[in-house]
Order: structure tokens, then sequence, then C-alpha cells
């Protein structure tokens, strides 16, 4: 073995070095033509004229609008016999048989299989081993135990294993033991031994990343802390093998020349192994940082960066109310690309990309934010990085490849279904937990499967696919972990932004000082040419803690100098929760404390229940760029002490 496939074998592994971030999402490659923006206009332009037209949807549309409004007000039994009349029950349900673990739970024959396959090992017979075991897990995939004794058979008898495995049967011990866990993934004792198996092939990345995913995905389950140990102990040994290979190949110290020389390269350049191996192994946050930039100016050029503040700041505050739940810790940034294909996805260190056609395309807020959890939870959960890890771009050294085709292979390919099971299972949870209703991914899907009526599919579909078996999958994980499907739709403020990018609504700004992702809004004055704004005026941003979530939700403009800010304050803890308007307040970015006036229906929001409020603020002018550079702090008045601080 050559020491370049060596060192290419030991670095393959080596790309989650910081493992502290998720990777790469969703989406396809993004597929912008001349006339993609032009087209999205022209469509949807007349949507209203076809809502119009179609009195059933003008009805939905009003009890979603009225239900939301409820719900928002903390009127929760009142919302839920509103949405309840516009979404029917589902009519199916995940398959998948409830685990056993014992025995006795078998049928007869179950009972038998299990038996012969115990005595075959003792008697040291193949065929008594490997056919019952067979023959047991075919009819009673159910049963954990018997997945796990044929793991440690095949382990032990390697070659029995595969020989006496039929077409499509799993044929060694990792096999067995992946076939499991996609079945069951929420099983520790099966994810415990896979992990096992990982790190005896001794690939220790992959073992730390499973062991990571059950513990951010299943983070209520005892064995969580567990499986983190599990994760950072698989981690270290991984870098300590990295390392020992690379000094082995006596190369470690020219690393950095590698990262240097990555920093430099334009979209269109090519990009060697070495100097893709120099970035990844600085971690997934650096590596994503590196892309995001490059695709971001490559954007830029093409002036396919839609720069709207008002519509940055709708999907910055979705985003506001999922990142605190995702498990892991981003430098988060949103992007908005003028494209009309139903699309997303996100870069390692959280760089998230929306399509304007993801945007116009889905149905309600709940139905955008699903979309977005979905492809957050692929990064969370180190799916893109992972692929890239294990592709051939790093298996020459000296291998000249496009910045552009890495890009593609991080998430312009189709996940795996045991991928995109986990992206389902962690991104609905985080969507009912953000008070959406829990099914606006699944709702997502039915409807992107109902327009394409089995022809040409949606750029995210083609890397999603979510045929009618998914869509079912989606309705048992919500009726089984009894996820609350009649919260906040959003249906309102999604179509005021719809029309805000179709033109029928204009910003008042579309031309901010800078082009710059929405999580950092650009600062800047109004622009001097245009007219003083009065009236209703869209803005959002939130900041969830402890499942207390105080959010920003639009406002009006009064003068030239006062402007009042609606908030909300969501409790969604087992206790009430209260403040003390009087101790609020609203501060500059120097830290100057503003005049205002707050108004409440109530300070205290009791367990389960929301309120709504006003903060009016005095003597300071409206910026028409959407960005105030300003917060609001609100503080705890009850045992917890929290200080909710919310820029906007």
């Amino acid at each position: 073995m050559s020491r370049v496939f060596q060192l290419a074998q030991a670095v393959k592994l080596s790309l989650i070095l910081g493992m502290t971030t998720g990777t790469l999402l969703l989406g396809s490659h993004l597929k912008v033509d001349a006339e993609s923006r032009t087209t999205a206009h022209r469509q949807l332009q007349n949507t209203k004229v076809k809502l119009a037209q179609n009195s059933p949807a003008i009805s939905r549309f009003q009890t979603l609008a009225e239900a939301d409004e409820l719900y928002q007000k903390g009127q929760l039994q009142a919302a839920e016999n509103l949405y309840r009349k516009v979404k029917p029950d589902f009519a199916t349900s995940d398959r998948r048989r409830t685990a056993i673990y014992e025995v006795e739970q078998l049928p007869g024959d179950g009972q038998v299989y299990w038996r012969n396959a115990n005595e075959g090992l003792q008697q040291n017979l193949d065929s008594k081993i490997f056919l019952p075991l067979q023959l047991l897990l075919s009819n009673y995939p159910e049963f954990i135990k018997g997945h796990l004794l044929l793991a440690e058979a095949c382990d032990k008898k390697p070659e029995a294993c595969k020989s006496n495995a039929k077409d499509g049967q799993p044929k060694n011990a990792l096999e067995v033991l992946e076939r499991a866990v996609e079945l069951y993934p929420d099983d520790p004792e099966l994810l415990k031994a896979k992990i096992k198996a990982l790190a005896k092939e001794q690939r220790f990345l992959e073992a730390s990343i499973a062991a990571r995913q059950f513990a951010t995905i299943y983070v209520d389950y005892p064995e969580a802390p567990e499986f983190e140990k599990l994760a950072e102990k698989n981690l270290q040994r991984h870098h300590s093998k990295l390392n020992d290979d690379l000094r082995f190949q006596g190369i470690f110290s020219t690393v950095v020349g590698g990262v240097k020389a990555f920093s430099t390269k334009d979209w269109q350049s090519g990009v060697s192994g070495f100097e893709t191996i120099s970035m990844l192994l600085q971690g997934e946050s650096a590596f994503g940082k590196e892309v995001a930039d490059k695709l971001v100016k490559q954007y830029q050029q093409e002036g396919k960066l839609l720069e709207d503040p008002q519509v940055l700041n709708y999907v910055r505050g979705i985003g506001g109310r999922l990142e605190p739940l995702m498990g892991r810790k981003f430098d988060y940034e949103y992007y908005v690309i003028q494209d009309s294909a139903i699309n997303a996805f996100a870069l390692p260190g959280g760089k998230v990309f929306v399509n304007v056609g993801a945007i116009l395309g889905t149905n309600s807020e709940a139905e955008l934010a699903g979309l977005l959890s979905h492809e957050i939870s692929h990064a969370v959960l180190s799916h893109g990085f992972q692929r890239v890890a294990q592709s051939q771009f790093i298996s020459g050294l000296s291998n000249v490849i496009p910045i552009s085709n890495m890009f593609q292979e991080m998430v312009g390919k189709e996940y795996s279904r045991e991928n995109e099971r986990q992206a389902d299972i962690l991104g609905t949870r985080v969507l009912n937990k953000a008070g959406y209703a829990a099914d606006g991914l699944r709702n997502l899907m039915a409807t992107l499967n109902a327009k394409s009526g089995g022809k040409e599919q949606t750029s995210w579909q083609s890397t999603h696919p979510a045929p009618a078996e998914r869509v079912a999958y989606l309705e048992g994980l919500i009726k089984s972990n009894n996820y609350n499907r009649y919260a906040f739709e959003g249906v309102k403020k999604h179509q005021e932004i719809q029309n805000l990018i179709q033109g029928i609504a204009p910003s008042q700004d579309s031309k901010p000082a800078a082009s710059q992702p929405a999580k950092k809004p650009p600062k800047g004055k109004p622009n001097s040419i245009t007219k003083p704004i009065r009236g209703i005026v869209a803005i959002a941003a939130g900041l969830t803690r402890d499942n207390i979530e105080i959010r920003i939700d639009g406002g009006k403009v009064e003068s030239d100098r006062n402007f009042t800010i609606n908030f909300i304050v969501e409790n969604r803890s087992d206790r009430a929760f209260a403040f003390v308007p009087l101790y609020a307040e609203v501060v500059t970015e120097s830290g100057k404390k503003l005049k205002t006036r707050f108004s409440s229906a109530q300070a205290q929001v009791p367990a389960g229940g929301s309120i709504k409020g006003e903060v009016q603020v005095l003597g300071q002018s409206w910026n028409s760029q959407g960005s105030q550079n300003l917060t609001l702090v609100i503080k705890e008045s009850t045992g917890g002490g929290r200080i909710f601080r919310i820029p906007f």
C-alpha cells in the first residue's frame, strides 16, 4: 500500500477534527437559469387572483389565520378547535412493529428459532446458527436480541456469516447492526453494538458521529450522557490515529500551508486533495465558513442574493426559534437566494441558504420552518460532512477538483434512508418544541408529492425523496410522540412575506447598505430619498431559553421619533413565568437605555400559556433598512432570574 494511499485512508475520517458543529444539509445544486426569477415573479403575481377564485382556499386560510391569532393570545383550546376544522386526522400511521426484548414475548415458532440458534452456538454448528437466526429476524424483526445474537455470530464466524447469507441479507456483523439500527434507531443496545463494531474496524470518526447523533436526537433518554462520552472517546481515538498517520508521513507541519492555499481560491478554481484535507482539519465551522464565503461572493457577482431586510428578518426569526433547540451551537447566518426552485441547505457551522422558491412554495410559516428544521438537522447530525469524509476528493493528495464539485458532494446528492429518518426525527421534534404545528414538514412533503403527481420533482425532492411511505412515517412519528399538530401555522405573516417578494407590497427599502447575512443585519442610515415610514412595519426576532420564548412580531411607526414593537411571550414550561414591565428596557448597541412605555395584558404567563404586549420606543427614529440595531431586554421576576436579550 503506497504512503499516499495510507494517508488518504487515514484522513478520510479526519474531517471532523472540530466535531463541535454539524454539517451541511439539504438541497440540490441550486440550479439558477436566466429565467428563474422572471418566471417565479410572473407565476406568483397571480397568487391572489387564484386564491380569489378558490373559495375553499379562502375559507381555510381565514380559519387558520383566526386560529393563529387565538393561539398567540394563549387561548389554546379555542385555537385547537379551529385548527381541527381544516386539519383532519391522519388516515395512515407508521407500520413499524413495537420492539420486544424477551424471548417469552415471541410466538412459539420464534422461540424455537431462538433456542436452535443458541444450541448451534454451543455445538459450533454453522447451519444451526445462521439459518434459524435468519428465519427469526425475517419473521420477527422487532426482536432486538435476535439482531444482537446474529451480529455476535457474524463477528465470531465472518466467513460462515457471509456464506450463509442469501441475497439481500446482511453479510457481516456491521451490516446486521446497521440494518437493525435503521429499523430501531432509538434502541441504545443496538447502537452501542454498532459503535463497537465501527471502532473494531478503526472507523473512529463514524463511531463518534453515531454516538453524538443518538445523544442529540434522543436527548431525553437516560443513556444520552453515556453516548456523549462515547462520542468524545471515539473522537479522541480518531484524532490520535490521524496524528500518528500524519507524523508517519512527515507532513504534519505543512497543513497550515494547505489552509492558506484553500482560502485564496475562487469558486471556479480547482483545489487539491491536500488543500481540502488541510482545510477540513481546521474543523467543520472553519471549513463551512470558507465555502460559504466563496458561495456568497459567487451569488453576489451573479446578482442572486436577495437583500430585502424584511424577508431576511422573517427567515432569521424562524431560524431564531429553531436554533436553541437543535442541540449544537453554531454561529448561524441566513441568506436568501433569488431562485424559483423549492430548496434550502445549510453548510457546516450553520450557514443557511434559502431559495425564494422555498418561501413562495410553502403554504405557511410552519411548513417553511419544517423545511429549515429538517435541513439544519442534517447539518447538526454531520450527515453531509461525513459524506465528504468518505468521498473520493481526498483519495489522492495531488488530485485537483473544482470547489463547486466539493459543494455538490456535500449538499447535491440524495441522503440515505437512515440519514433522512434521523433528520425527520430531530427536525420534527424541534418543530414541535418551537411551538410550530408539528406536521409542518409532513404537510410540505404531502403538498410536494401532490403537486408533482409522479412527474418532474422539485430540487428539494430530488435529494430528499418523499414517497407516501415516508409521509406515513412522519404521521406515525407525530402520533407516537403526541406532538401537537394544532399549534401555530403562521399563514398571515407568511402570505405578507410572499406578497412582498412578489412585488405586491414593495419593501420600504430594497437596497440595504451592504450584502450581509440576516443574522448580522447591516448598519446604516435610512435612505435619504425614502419617504418617512408610517403605519404597520414587518420585523421579526426571537429568543428561546428553557422553554420560554420571547419574540418580536411586527410593529407600528407612529411618527418620525416614535414607534411601537409587538412582543409575544410563550411559556412552554411546567411552571409560571413572570416579568415586570417597569424593568424591561430597549437599549442601543452602546448600552444606552431608550425612553420606553411597556404595556401588556398581564406580566405573568401561566405554564403552557402566552401573552402579547407592546413597547413604545420614544425619541428614536425608525430605520427603514429593517434592522434597528437595538435590543429588547426583559428580566424574569420569578425564581430563575433569567435575562432575555432580543436584538432587532
